[in-house]
């Protein structure tokens, strides 16, 4: 009989959000090749939202996963309030859960407040294994307050807590230094993020640089920007930059497109579902990702995957990502650095191995890579009950 792990999330797509979380689903999806794998998805919803649209709880089918949907109304971000409002709605619903469907084999939460103190205090009460994936880019946003601040050292020395790259594991540490912490990469989908077909590979006129992100300050698109502008007037080479997805940022990086003259070799495409993001990956020859912040950067290794060399930014995840020989990486907030790395590849200084650049992903993200090193790590849980 296969073990049944519970995830418990805050960030899981739906149809408002569809991209919040794919990460987390990519992991519920997988492990359900090993496991009996249930996910209580606890979202906030805003209280004139929870009133106008009547959303109800749902338990919905995701392949071999089931997942338990559930909406907690949130006052305005109010720190105090909007984390309490989450975290009751969050233990009422595990309650119910396990009242139901008796105690998972272990609850695997992601993201320290409220999920991981909802499991650290569930694995005391109904003595079950609990673990902790942190993914909060940055990490300081769970410790503005000194209730948040005393939640997140109470719950990561009380289970195992797994980083998602060296530099979050040292943040964690710095703040809560006896706390259990080991580095495990999210997984990146490395059957579905392919090379295109190089039969079907048309002429290249020009060279084509592509970002894909949520388009927020954190994502740096701005100097991304600044850069192109920089390198167009330095470089006479043609080039062109795409811009995918969507964000509170976009209308402003539209007008400061234009302002920079950039209208004729920038395009943004919007909000792309995952097939469109291969097929724009297989079309780029080059993947930026001017973050000031990632504690990962899934979307630099979905592109390697597609054997694309990549520019990054020194921001906590990239470093991790990015091994030798698969691309450049350069200070955050510099746009003459970012310039100066995509004249490299404009101009043919550099040159990298496609399937090198793919190998170093397989090998250390994907599937297998994955499912082995988290197995391993249920197992050492298991062991010590």
């Amino acid at each position: 009989m296969r073990r049944r792990i519970l995830f418990l999330v805050n960030w899981y797509p739906n149809v408002m959000s569809p991209v919040s979380g794919t990460f987390i689903r990519d992991q519920a999806r997988l492990l359900a090749e090993r496991f009996a794998v249930n996910v209580l998805a606890v979202q906030s919803i805003g209280l004139r939202a929870a009133f106008r649209d009547r959303r109800h709880n749902s338990i919905e089918h995701d392949g071999k996963v089931v997942v338990y949907r559930v909406y907690a109304p949130t006052p305005p971000y109010i720190p105090h309030l909007h984390f309490l409002s989450s975290a009751y709605v969050a233990w009422r619903e595990l309650h119910k859960y396990i009242r139901r469907h008796g105690c998972p084999d272990l609850i695997h939460a992601h993201v320290v407040l409220p999920c991981g103190w909802i499991a650290a205090r569930a694995s005391r009460a109904w003595d079950i294994p609990a673990l902790l994936t942190e993914h909060t880019s940055p990490f300081t946003a769970h410790l503005y307050t000194s209730l948040q601040r005393w939640l997140v050292r109470e719950t990561m020395k009380s289970i195992p807590v797994l980083a998602v790259s060296p530099a979050l594991r040292q943040r964690i540490l710095e703040f809560v230094p006896t706390a259990h912490v080991r580095v495990l990469g999210n997984v990146i989908s490395t059957r579905f993020f392919t090379p295109k077909d190089a039969v079907l590979d048309e002429p290249r006129t020009k060279k084509r640089f592509l970002t894909i992100a949520l388009l927020t300050d954190q994502k740096g698109m701005n100097h991304l920007l600044n850069a192109a502008a920089l390198l167009r007037a330095k470089v006479d080479c043609p080039f062109e930059l795409v811009i995918g997805g969507d964000g509170a940022e976009r209308q402003r990086l539209e007008h400061l497109a234009r302002q920079l003259g950039l209208t004729n070799i920038c395009r943004f495409v919007g909000l792309l579902d995952r097939t469109q993001v291969r097929d724009w990956m297989r079309w780029c020859d080059v993947f930026v990702l001017p973050s000031i912040h990632e504690t990962f950067g899934v979307v630099v290794g979905e592109a390697m995957a597609c054997g694309k060399p990549v520019i990054a930014t020194r921001c906590g995840g990239p470093e991790f990502v990015v091994g030798d020989g698969c691309g450049i990486l350069v200070p955050i907030a510099d746009a003459q650095a970012l310039a100066d790395a995509m004249e490299q590849f404009l101009l043919g200084q550099v040159q990298y191995d496609p399937v090198r650049i793919r190998e170093s992903v397989c090998v250390r993200f994907g599937e297998d890579a994955f499912l082995r090193n988290i197995e391993t790590i249920y197992n050492e849980i298991w062991s010590r009950k």
